[in-house]
């Protein structure tokens, strides 16, 4: 692997991290306070989600770091006689979500649509507020890259950028999702309490 297919690598999974991240967020936030600060966040932290998805899983026409471009034409052999390419990736990726080709197609035009749509560009003549997809579905898709990227990185080496390969690889090893996602429920009770404490401090600010 060369230095620049690691950095795509890399790219990749920081945006299905910001991705994940904000989806566990935008959960942790939801129906606990109504005041304009908690629910812009709450609001920004969908819309975040969204972008990041779209730019691993979005249109390979506009996105350099959507993940057809590394794993295209490729073929990455695991220790366990399976193979790592395009096609098996999109497969996986459907089948974390349970969805079939033809679900999975009607489900990314409507990610993309709300993405081009609301938060990238903006539309007039559209309906005001967008009708957010399955953040659920979003969240699946990108723990399954994790796992692929994982498994691309176990039998893959990078001779122009060891160092940088290294840190990769130790960090995807500590960070398996298991340990990932139970970190990041920390992280969200942190979130919860915070809202919790914003709440009591703006009602006393009231008496």
């Amino acid at each position: 692997m060369i230095e620049k297919d690691l950095e795509h690598l890399w790219q990749i999974e920081v945006h299905c991290q910001m991705c994940i991240e904000a989806i566990a967020y935008f959960f942790a936030s939801s129906g606990k306070d109504s005041n304009n600060l908690w629910a812009f966040t709450h609001n920004c932290y969908a819309e975040t989600a969204i972008i990041h998805w779209c730019k691993i899983f979005g249109s390979h026409n506009s996105e350099p770091t959507h993940f057809k471009f590394f794993f295209e034409n490729r073929c990455f052999h695991l220790d366990n006689e399976k193979v790592i390419t395009i096609e098996s990736v999109r497969e996986r990726l459907r089948n974390s979500c349970n969805l079939n080709d033809n679900q999975y197609n009607v489900f990314w035009k409507k990610v993309k649509g709300v993405r081009d749509t609301f938060f990238v560009h903006n539309e007039f003549s559209k309906q005001h507020q967008p009708s957010l997809p399955d953040l659920n579905i979003l969240k699946k898709t990108c723990l399954e890259m994790r796992e692929i990227i994982y498994s691309v990185l176990s039998v893959e080496d990078c001779p122009e950028a060891p160092d940088f390969f290294k840190d990769f690889w130790d960090l995807v090893q500590w960070n398996k999702n298991p340990k990932y996602l139970k970190d990041l429920k920390f992280d969200c009770k942190t979130l919860e309490q915070a809202i919790t404490s914003s709440k009591k401090t703006e009602q006393i600010n009231k008496l």
